[in-house]
């Protein structure tokens, strides 16, 4: 019992040090929790004539057992719904809580660490988000959810060369003209490894680039295809999922295919062999990587 008040004590003198840094929502507040869900990562439904369309995770998926109770990771004033509570800040901030069942009503406030409500038969885990001035944040940024710590590099695990032909995606090869499009499947893991059947889930990477090493030995400037640090407008859906990427289920790992261009016109560039570069990284630094050999091979003017 005196090691956990040390512990807690220990927390809370330093959690104040990270400036806007918060809690977990649940016990034990100052210790990871494990991660089934990532921020933007795919959600796809069918909308009408049966068409897909695409929205971004707004928030990320904590695991914990149904009926675990999930508390407030900052005082404020609350809204609350049938399965939902959201705790607002006076500096503008607010914090979201789905899949719960709360303890709490619209118009009271509750104070750090108040009980919120329990998590829903069914769900396995609570939907957390935070929004600044009405915009999602990451909460797995620096500065943020606390304390959090990625130890896992992202993978790349294939990267492709397409070109489109009436609209068709069609594979480029390895030897290029003309105007092309390129992907990447990437993808981070849990640092802790929620439970079956979620065990399998990855998570998405924060950011992924790209660049072309020329034949003799020069690096091009890194392209930032993809930044997860705030929420993307659903209209982005589509320039950055393509076409085959699913979220996390049961038993089956998500699988985030990134566009990084669907028009990177290679005459832009001499004639040769490039080494096509792609990064994935997450927030604390780390790196995962996979290039492959691409030959520009465009029609020369013989005049």
């Amino acid at each position: 019992m005196i090691r956990w008040v040390l512990a807690l004590t220990t927390a809370a003198l330093v959690a104040p040090s990270l400036a806007s840094a918060y809690s977990w929502p649940l016990r034990p507040f100052y210790r990871m929790h494990p991660i089934r869900g990532g921020f933007d990562d795919p959600r796809l439904h069918l909308g009408p004539n049966a068409t897909p369309v695409g929205a971004f995770h707004f928030g990320i998926d904590i695991s914990a057992p149904d009926g675990t109770a999930v508390y407030a990771v900052e005082p404020g004033r609350v809204v609350a719904g049938r399965d939902w509570v959201s705790v607002h800040r006076p500096n503008n901030r607010a914090f979201g809580y789905w899949h719960i069942r709360p303890v709490v009503h619209s118009g009271s406030r509750v104070r750090l660490h108040q009980l919120l409500g329990h998590i829903i038969p069914g769900w396995g885990h609570v939907h957390f988000a935070e929004a600044v001035a009405g915009h999602y944040r990451n909460p797995l940024r620096p500065r943020a959810l606390w304390p959090y710590k990625d130890t896992t590099a992202p993978v790349v695990d294939a990267i492709y060369v397409d070109r489109f032909e009436q609209h068709v995606l069609l594979s480029a090869g390895s030897v290029v003209s003309g105007t092309i499009a390129i992907g990447a499947d990437a993808y981070d893991l849990p640092t802790i490894a929620p439970p079956a059947p979620w065990n399998v889930a990855r998570l998405t990477p924060a950011f992924v680039r790209w660049r072309l090493i020329q034949p003799g030995g020069e690096w091009q400037p890194w392209r930032v295809a993809v930044d997860f640090t705030r929420l993307l407008p659903t209209s982005k859906y589509w320039s950055t999922y393509m076409l085959g990427s699913y979220q996390n289920k049961p038993n089956r790992p998500g699988d985030y295919k990134f566009w990084l261009t669907r028009s990177f016109d290679t005459a832009v560039l001499p004639n040769g062999t490039y080494w096509l570069q792609v990064d994935a990284l997450d927030f604390a630094g780390n790196v995962g990587s996979d290039e492959i050999p691409l030959t520009i091979a465009n029609p020369t003017d013989t005049g």
